[in-house]
């Protein structure tokens, strides 16, 4: 059913991954130099200034929101809950990365501030764990249920 609590996690996961499309990695000010950085041209870094970020962020949205759907075939949800929280960790492994090439190539005077998308990635691959967690005991919960039938 979809009412069922891993289903809150995987749509919360889903809104994480979704959110970062509009709240930014990094932030600058109107007038500071930093903005001569090509990523930074529009003055923030979001998913849409890396084709990695924008792809993995995007599949990662896509398959939290699938998962939510498949309640009635929970080894599946589970595994794609899973594949999530994966992609997860990649985009945050190329964040950091991409966040790293970005600062290094902030010029003298420049000012770069990390900004709330940041924690984004991190919130989802909790929540696509906590939901795989959830559908792991509801099928041990079930499997338990068949045996006493």
């Amino acid at each position: 059913m979809i009412q069922r609590i891993q289903s809150l996690f995987l749509l919360l996961a889903t809104g994480a991954l979704g959110g970062q499309f509009f709240a930014p990695y990094l932030c600058v000010g109107a007038n500071d130099p930093a903005r001569a950085i090509t990523s930074l041209s529009d003055g923030m870094l979001t998913p849409l200034d890396n084709p990695g970020l924008l792809g993995l962020t995007g599949l990662g949205a896509l398959i939290s929101l699938i998962a939510i759907f498949l309640f009635k075939n929970r080894p599946l949800q589970s595994r794609l809950a899973l594949s999530s929280a994966g992609i997860c960790v990649m985009i945050t492994v190329l964040l950091a990365f991409t966040t790293k090439m970005t600062l290094d190539q902030t010029p003298e005077g420049g000012s770069i501030q990390f900004a709330f998308g940041v924690v984004l990635p991190a919130l989802a691959i909790i929540f696509n764990w906590l939901a795989a967690r959830a559908i792991r005991k509801d099928e041990i919960l079930v499997r338990s249920m068949d045996r006493l039938r």
